[in-house]
């Protein structure tokens, strides 16, 4: 009998969420060039691996993303963007407690007159997640499911942010195509471990 009733609530729970409505509105992502430019060496007494961010958070966002929001693009295939998401990926590793620490900073912005700047951003959400993994075996496997972990908890923080849904049911006077560009020479944000 108690075996009936998990399952059945695992049944309801998986169902549910398959049938969750998608958010509406265009979606862009980008992620600034310089990290797909610049690597990160991950600290670890004995090793030499070097993490390219960019790739490895595109792979992930895009296969993140389309499970919550309708239409999901990167920046540069998406001229009809409503809402731009930068995304800021971040990750460390300790090699004392063999833990990859992720963390994604998420700003969304809109096209306006004004070029964007750091407060323009309409919100602005940072999260963190970790995975335990050995950087010596398929660093890239552990790194991937700390990102995923990090994005699924920006997106239930986006889900719930009053004035990014706004935005997504209202459309804007400019298309985010010009505001692509702009976004690679905004600073990036201060990291603390």
């Amino acid at each position: 009998m108690f075996k009936f009733i998990v399952s059945l609530v695992a049944g309801l729970l998986i169902s549910s969420t398959a049938f969750a409505e998608k958010l509406p509105g265009n979606i862009g992502i980008h992620i600034a060039k310089r990290h797909y430019e610049h690597p990160v060496r991950l600290l670890h007494p004995y090793l030499d691996v070097w993490h390219m961010k960019g790739p490895m958070v595109e792979k992930v966002a895009l296969k993140t993303l389309p499970k919550y929001f309708a239409n999901v693009n990167m920046c540069a295939n998406s001229s009809n963007a409503d809402v731009v998401l930068l995304l800021e990926p971040q990750m460390f590793y300790n090699a004392q407690l063999r833990v990859f620490h992720a963390e994604i900073i998420l700003k969304a912005y809109i096209n306006g007159a004004e070029p964007p700047n750091t407060n323009s951003a309409i919100t602005t959400i940072k999260k963190q997640a970790q995975q335990i993994g050995d950087l010596g075996v398929k660093p890239e496997y552990y790194m991937e499911k700390a990102y995923t972990k990090a994005i699924d908890k920006v997106i239930k923080q986006l889900e719930t942010d009053s004035v990014f849904l706004a935005t997504l049911n209202k459309t804007p006077p400019n298309k985010a195509e010009s505001l692509c560009g702009a976004l690679n020479d905004l600073p990036i944000s201060t990291i603390y471990y």
